[in-house]
């Protein structure tokens, strides 16, 4: 676990320019990923005086989330971060959720960057996210591999707005203990576990699954 935040300060360093005003937007919701990268972000923000803007993504697929969106903001505050909720209004598909849940994300989130004045959104995809990909692949999905440095998915929303990756090459396990050493507990999603979604089948099928696509 020691040098894990001084490697993902590096990715930071690789590409971002640290003598920019603009602010650094991050997306948290509040799980494990997102909240360890939220924290080293915050200071590495710090040490080079940018100001950091915390997003998070209220879905409304869930009667708990608005008390995950009050746990992010306080995550904000004792961070000495900006904070934004986004809500995703309107009705919802029947199929297709995950996808429409996602494009609404990143439409949410490269809006309020832009209004900020910030072109850069870190986002917490892991090493774990790539494998559950790639498993997703094998099992017939056309899930693609998340990178570490790609312009938003979203039109016009995301015009002019990056995606930085910087713990693709962290395990979700690694991030967990690192958190756990720190006293800090995270959100667990029970969607995540539901196995009617791919990539939730994906997950529970273990590393072993993720390997043997690979292989395949």
């Amino acid at each position: 676990m020691r040098g894990l935040k001084e490697a993902v300060h590096a990715r930071l360093d690789a590409r971002l320019n640290p003598d920019s005003r603009a602010p650094l937007a991050v997306a948290l919701s509040g799980g494990s990923d997102s909240l360890a990268l939220t924290m080293m972000a915050a200071a590495w923000a710090e040490r080079h005086h940018r100001r950091l803007l915390v997003l998070t993504v209220d879905h409304g697929l869930r009667p708990e989330s608005a008390g995950w969106t009050a746990l992010c903001a306080g995550h904000a505050r004792r961070l000495g971060a900006d904070f934004q909720a986004l809500c995703w209004r309107g009705d919802k598909p029947l199929t297709g959720l995950p996808a429409a849940a996602r494009a609404a994300r990143h439409a949410l989130l490269a809006d309020a960057a832009r209004q900020a004045g910030a072109s850069v959104i870190l986002m917490g995809h892991t090493a774990d996210d790539l494998a559950e990909s790639a498993a997703m692949r094998a099992a017939g999905a056309t899930t693609p591999d998340a990178r570490e440095w790609s312009p938003s998915p979203v039109w016009p929303q995301g015009r002019g707005v990056f995606l930085l990756r910087p713990l693709l090459d962290q395990g979700r396990a690694v991030l967990r203990a690192w958190l756990a050493a720190q006293g800090e507990t995270w959100i667990e999603d029970p969607a995540n576990a539901d196995l009617r979604f791919a990539r939730a089948r994906a997950r529970a099928a273990g590393p072993s699954a993720a390997a043997a696509s690979r292989q395949g």
